[in-house]
């Protein structure tokens, strides 16, 4: 008995021992720290440069003008921004931007005869290095007013571009719609992302997109040789009263249509990789054609003449005539259906 209260004994100690070693420890350990967020690191930005997002909220509205020839050239890039151009009857070129970048006017060239500025540069002077596209404009809204027989020569990055009622203009845009309304004087425009529409207008046109559709309406020759051509890699081409004696249309996946005339003596050349070509052409036209197929049909509304006809395991070309034959269409389709319609009365 009394060796088994010893034991007790021992053992509740030996408890007590542990428990008390256990608290004394325990309570020694400092609570773990808390690790405060670092301050950032201000680095300043070297002259020329802009801070990414710039626009967000902190742009400036500003609208400056300056009087130019009537015929001036205006040259201009825009970064970002919701652009339209317009034409107007005075000789004067305003320029709005809506929370953004301030710019600058710059002449580059004043007329010998008249003294006023026929050569005028629009952007943002910067010093230093200037970081891509640092001297063009940008913000939310970007507004042109220009004289009416004034030529552009713009580059944009990001940008949905109107323009109306201007004598001629180059347009280059890695992003964005592009609108050309009423330019007689040529038009020679590019977009790797974005559709392009032409109306009214005329001169020598090039117009191509790599993906996107192309709508031509209205538009007509400004000399005798002006070739009209339309290019996209992924989209439709649709032109509509296109009265050039020369059109080139090509796709390599998309469709081809056309609503016109054939002119005498013109050439006319629609080519795609896949898709169709669909023609709406005059009942009483004269023209010669020569199809080309693979997988696919050619049919005709309006009753043509075949001349030859040839069968290969890889394609069939089909040469016929419509009328005396005096304009030249060739249709090519790889993979895709070729049809000629009789153009509805107007």
């Amino acid at each position: 008995m009394r060796r088994n209260l010893k034991n007790l004994f021992c053992l509740l100690l030996g408890l007590c021992l542990t428990v008390g070693f256990a608290v004394g420890t325990f309570g020694q350990v400092k609570p773990p720290k808390v690790l405060k967020d670092p301050k950032p690191k201000i680095y300043p930005v070297p002259p020329g440069h802009e801070t990414p997002g710039f626009l967000d909220g902190d742009g400036e509205t500003s609208e400056k003008s300056t009087m130019v020839d009537a015929s001036v050239a205006i040259t201009l890039c825009v970064a970002q921004g919701d652009l339209r151009i317009n034409g107007w009857h005075r000789n004067e070129v305003r320029v709005f931007v809506k929370n953004g970048r301030q710019f600058k006017m710059k002449p580059r060239e004043k007329s010998p005869e008249t003294g006023k500025v026929n050569w005028l540069w629009i952007g943002n002077v910067v010093e230093g290095r200037p970081a891509p596209l640092a001297q063009c404009l940008a913000g939310e809204h970007i507004e042109i007013d220009a004289p009416v027989g004034s030529t552009f020569d713009l580059e944009a990055a990001a940008a949905r571009t109107s323009v109306d009622s201007v004598k001629k203009i180059k347009v280059k845009t890695r992003t964005g719609i592009i609108s050309l309304r009423n330019i007689p004087g040529g038009i020679d425009a590019y977009t790797a992302q974005g559709d392009v529409i032409v109306e009214n207008s005329g001169g020598a046109i090039e117009i191509e997109s790599t993906t996107g559709n192309i709508v031509a309406v209205e538009v007509s020759s400004g000399q005798i040789g002006d070739l009209f051509s339309a290019r996209t890699n992924s989209g439709t081409i649709s032109l509509q009263r296109v009265d050039h004696r020369q059109i080139k249309a090509s796709s390599i996946s998309g469709s081809l249509l056309f609503d016109g005339k054939f002119l005498e003596g013109g050439i006319y050349t629609f080519r795609t990789s896949n898709g169709s070509i669909m023609l709406a052409i005059p009942a009483i036209s004269s023209c010669t054609f020569t199809t080309t197929y693979g997988e696919g049909a050619f049919h005709s509304e309006i009753p043509l003449k075949t001349v030859t006809e040839n069968i290969t395991p890889r394609a069939k070309i089909v040469v016929s005539r419509l009328g005396k034959g005096d304009a030249t269409v060739n249709l090519t389709t790889s993979n895709g259906s070729i049809g000629i319609r009789k153009q509805a009365s107007p």
